[in-house]
């Protein structure tokens, strides 16, 4: 606790309000009783120096508590832990980070901030109790206590850093000239400040030239990810036999085109991609090629394969190759500058010539007609530096590739595509490959040679054979604190060492190597299994590739490197799920008498080992979401600071363990020479924009889908639509949809307020699922009637459930809900989950814009965020808030009717500033989404007016007749208010606001209405009440439901 004298009253409140007026609160605490510590320092002797303690910094480092209570203080937007709190006097009592104070107004409530001099003295006491480290404890002080305490432990801290308040030198109790001080004129301080540095041990080494260092480190970066984005570089030749046999895979390359290009830009995140087609047919046919040069516009190339006829063939096997390569070596390979440059080439017969074929008909044995040599062709492609992949269907070509394989030196990699459904697949992987190779290629000529390989053995040593060694272990600290990853933190925090001896023995040969660096199985002296790793070096003599040392920095920075990713993989798994977790191996530099220095970590346990990334952006295929969301998470949880990537190791039960990560940070001078710097990682965000935000493009096949009859007797069918084709990860197989809504509709009629209490795997499985829905279907919902129109339904579940009664249940009727599904009512997570559920069963009959109560920070403090705390976890409610962040903001019904939660916008100047808006997107302050959910109408007011809500507009009847021409529409539909009969007519029914939840919250008299939009644009109500909905209860329903059964 801060110590005061009792009569000392003033100089408390003093202190609290200097608190309260503070950026820091570190520095708040102190500078209230620095004076007060200065004469505590000072010695009786008037011959030795008065000492008064320096401020520490103004952030302090936080020990995360165990009790729930203290917990509680964690900032109410961001959920993080304040490294520097406020306490503000908005009405909700909110306690927030600084950074996420903006503006006058609370980010939760909208409500202006009514600061308090001084602050409220509970809050302040909460927080004098919260445990944190001593502010000098990179300096090696292992204090830890009260954050109330932190001046009378400086006053004592031998760390601590005093000032002569005679002469203004700055010592610390620990350093030798502390005690014998002898004053110093102005001359000589610089001299003893650098003195008394130099003495002080380091908490990391310094460099001699650290501008120059991350001069030199950012030339080597660029160099290697220009190399990446050459290669990234594609020019792309589809060579294709167009006879009468080929009409399925033509069909092929025009369906699944659009999917390939959207997967190479998930892989390649600079890619530049041009596409030409070579259609043939056979001498005899008209016409013999068709040829479309390099385009960069994939629907042009998409249009012309259209056109492409599978037709003609000569009545022999063999067609006409030589002529299909003639023109393909006729296009302009440079175009684009490209390098890396690939021929498809899908056929299923050989070209003619016996040389080529043993086809029992051929028109032209003895080879091409025109007298083309196919071998002489096939070296100008490769002169050209064309990589050629040959997609064979049949065996009947296998001969021609033979040949020119064994003529060209293996120049043909040969795929199977014969299963047309996989020639996405296929081709996708082989242009991957391709560019891999053009890396590999590049880096040669740009002189980082590959170093040969080493000898490698699988073998498992007898270790009663090896005798052990004795080694010093130096390992990185995690950092406690997500604070110590941010920009502004000394980078020595990352470095803090540990020290420990042990007995390892190490095998004689490695099992594996990598391109630096070779791995060798070992043993500890208490029995566990581990990995050694020696960085390679290469004896240019003999061209031997042995084991040898690097720099120590280098080393340590291996493992910083997977100690920082350890700490992010804790913090990203307190929100996932068991199977959903991320872990990796801590890494130590070992010395010994003898030996070279080596890396020394964990064995991985045992699986299938597999890379998902590397760390300029490029993402495997068998990259889960999972892992993708990790390394995003990584960046966005350290402000962009840096980034987990090069991601390898294998899957078990708990999720991934991971090994030899690399960490991208701003600061290139940081994390070893994995670290590829800012570039690196807007590479790696490009990519997982595309892998994560956008809409995935579907593989086509030209297979027709059965239509489903959904109708019930006596009830209209409603347009059928496609059934939800979203494919199923492993995470949600517990979707189980159909009982998920048999579950929800299986309390209909039973008392108000019955919980549902779901699985909470099968949520989440929802979820995700539904997330997925959502993405898929554009910002702006163009729809057609007949549609079903609802307002705010506010967690009141009952009045939802006969609603569908009354309106009918989908996708018997299709609907459109307008938002704030939850919060105030005590049923969101059921109204919420039996949407979702119907959204994701019929996507294309039932859809869902977003309220304003759809984010985190609005279901923080109205209801939603607790029920989820009380009913499963806050990781549920964290889920949902990034599903509310994927929901589309309005819809247009019929080019006519324009629907959204809250009203139209001034900035709103046609439908395009709808469909351009990004998802997933939080809220903004401002801007058309911020107006689309909170905008009111007023018709005593004109033109745009401040909202007494605090944010966005009221608008008045002149405006909204204004933006209506605009957009050319009839009709507004709206919700974002309580209506007394559950609509309301505005400007002369140019508007209409729709509410439906009846009785709302228990406290008004109101009705819920249902709006019918029919075929012919013709609108029509039906209400509810409460009072309708208890008649429509049997006597018996009723007394039990007044007597609390």
């Amino acid at each position: 606790k801060i110590t005061f004298r009792r009569a000392d009253f003033k100089k408390r409140d003093a202190m609290l309000g200097v608190f309260s007026a503070c950026s820091g609160g570190a520095s708040a605490l102190v500078s209230g009783a620095v004076e007060e510590n200065a004469n505590l320092a000072r010695s009786p002797s008037s011959n030795v120096a008065p000492w008064r303690l320096v401020p520490p910094p103004d952030d302090l480092e936080y020990v995360p508590p165990d009790d729930v209570p203290d917990r509680d203080l964690q900032c109410s937007v961001c959920l993080g832990w304040p490294v520097d709190p406020v306490v503000l006097g908005c009405p909700g009592g909110h306690m927030l980070c600084r950074r996420c104070v903006s503006g006058g107004l609370c980010p939760l409530d909208r409500q202006p901030f009514a600061r308090t001099s001084p602050p409220q003295r509970p809050i302040l006491a909460i927080l004098g109790r919260l445990c944190v480290r001593c502010p000098d404890a990179a300096l090696g002080c292992t204090w830890t206590g009260p954050r109330a305490n932190v001046q009378d432990h400086r006053v004592a801290c031998a760390f601590a850093e005093h000032e002569c308040a005679q002469c203004g030198v700055r010592l610390r109790r620990s350093d030798p000239c502390f005690g014998d001080h002898d004053h110093l004129g102005a001359s000589d301080r610089a001299v003893a400040a650098e003195d008394v540095a130099e003495a002080r041990p380091q908490s990391q080494p310094r460099r001699s030239s650290e501008g120059d260092f991350a001069r030199r480190r950012m030339e080597d970066i660029s160099r290697v990810i220009n190399v990446y984005e050459q290669a990234e570089r594609l020019n792309v030749c589809f060579i294709v036999d167009c006879t009468g046999s080929m009409g399925g895979h033509i069909r092929a390359v025009k369906n699944q085109i659009n999917w390939i290009v959207h997967e190479m830009r998930a892989r390649l995140p600079s890619m530049q991609l041009q596409l030409a087609f070579v259609g043939y047919r056979d001498h005899c046919d008209t016409p013999r090629i068709e040829t479309l040069p390099f385009t960069n516009v994939v629907g042009d190339f998409r249009d012309f394969v259209a056109g492409m006829r599978a037709t003609g063939g000569g009545g022999d096997g063999p067609e006409d190759v030589h002529g299909a390569l003639e023109e393909a070596c006729r296009l302009d390979w440079t175009v684009n500058g490209a390098e890396t440059r690939v021929v498809i080439h899908i056929a299923d017969y050989p070209a003619h010539g016996s040389r080529y074929n043993d086809c029992p008909r051929d028109s032209y044995p003895q080879g091409d007609p025109r007298g083309l040599d196919l071998e002489t062709l096939m070296r100008t492609m490769k002169d050209l530096s064309v990589q050629y992949i040959f997609g064979h269907i049949t065996n009947h070509t296998e001969k021609m590739v033979r040949v020119l394989n064994e003529t060209l030196g293996d120049y043909i990699d040969s795929k199977d595509m014969m299963n047309v459904e996989l020639v996405a697949e296929v081709v996708t992987a082989s242009l991957h490959s391709s560019v891999a190779s053009t890396v590999s290629t590049l880096m040669s000529s740009a002189g980082r040679d590959i170093a040969p390989v080493v000898v490698l053995s699988d073998e498992t040593p007898s270790w009663d054979n090896i005798a052990p060694d004795l080694v010093v272990l130096r390992e990185c600290n995690r950092v406690s604190v997500v604070s110590s990853l941010f920009a502004d933190a000394e980078p020595f925090l990352t470095r803090r060492l540990e020290e420990s001896a042990i007995l390892v023995s190490m095998a004689p040969l490695p099992f594996s190597q990598g391109e630096t660096r070779v791995a060798r199985h070992a043993l500890r002296e208490d029995g566990s299994a581990a990995v050694v790793k020696h960085f390679k070096v290469v004896d240019e003599e003999d061209d031997v590739v042995g084991i040898g040392s690097t720099s120590p920095d280098s080393m340590i920075a291996l493992s910083e490197v997977s100690a920082v990713a350890a700490f992010l993989g804790e913090l990203f798994n307190s929100s996932r799920e068991a199977g959903d977790r991320v872990h990796f191996l801590g890494s130590a530099v070992a010395h010994g008498p003898g030996l070279v220095p080596f890396n020394i970590e964990d064995e991985l346990p045992v699986g299938d080992f597999a890379r998902f990334s590397n760390n300029v952006g490029w993402w495997e295929p068998s990259a889960t979401r999972t892992l993708m969301e990790f390394t995003r998470f990584t960046h966005e949880v350290t402000k962009g600071h840096i980034m987990v990537v090069d991601l390898q190791g294998v899957k078990n039960d708990d999720g991934w363990t991971l090994t030899d990560p690399c960490v991208l940070c701003e600061d290139v001078a940081r994390f070893g020479s994995g670290n590829m710097g800012p570039h690196a990682m807007d590479r790696c965000l490009a990519a997982l924009k595309v892998r994560l935000d956008e809409v995935p493009v579907e593989v086509q096949f030209e297979v027709p889908i059965p239509r489903q009859n959904y109708s019930m007797p006596g009830v209209p069918v409603a347009p059928w639509r496609p059934p939800n084709t979203v494919p199923m990860t492993p995470q949600d197989q517990n979707l189980a949809l159909d009982d998920m809504i048999d579950s929800l509709n299986a309390v209909r009629g039973s008392r108000r307020g019955q919980p549902v209490q779901l699985p909470e795997l099968q949520i989440m499985a929802l979820v995700r699922v539904a997330r997925d829905t959502l993405l898929r279907q554009p910002t702006l919902l163009e729809l057609d009637a007949p549609l079903k129109v609802m307002g705010d339904i506010h967690g009141q579940y009952q009045d939802l459930l006969h609603f569908f009664d009354v309106g009918g249940a989908p996708p018997d009727s299709n609907y459109l809900l307008l938002g704030d599904y939850v919060d105030r009512g005590k049923q969101s997570i059921e109204v919420i989950c039996l949407l979702l559920a119907y959204k994701v069963k019929y996507p294309e009959n039932f859809f869902m814009l977003r309220g304003n109560h759809e984010c985190a920070s609005i279901t923080r403090i109205y209801g939603f965020y607790d029920e989820c705390k009380r009913r499963y976890n806050i990781k549920l409610w964290k889920m949902f808030c990034d599903l509310f962040n994927c929901l589309p903001p309005a819809a247009l019904i019929d080019d006519k009717i324009f629907c959204m939660h809250g009203g139209p916008s001034p900035e709103l100047q046609n439908f395009d500033c709808i469909r351009n808006l990004p998802r997933p997107c939080d809220v903004p302050d401002t801007g058309i989404l911020c107006d689309l959910l909170w905008c009111d109408p007023d018709k005593d007011i004109s033109g745009w007016v401040e909202n007494d809500r605090g944010v966005s507009y009221t608008f008045g009847p002149d405006a909204l007749e204004g933006v209506m021409q605009k957009l050319g529409v009839d009709l507004v539909v709206r919700a974002h208010q309580v209506v007394e009969d559950g609509y309301e007519f505005f400007a002369g029914r140019k508007l209409v606001t729709i509410f439906s939840a009846p009785n709302y919250c228990g406290e008004f008299n109101n009705a819920g209405a249902l709006m019918e939009i029919h075929d012919d644009v013709q609108c029509s109500f039906k209400l509810v009440s409460r009072k309708t909905r208890e008649e429509t209860r049997g006597p018996l329903q009723i007394a039990k439901a007044a007597l609390g059964f």
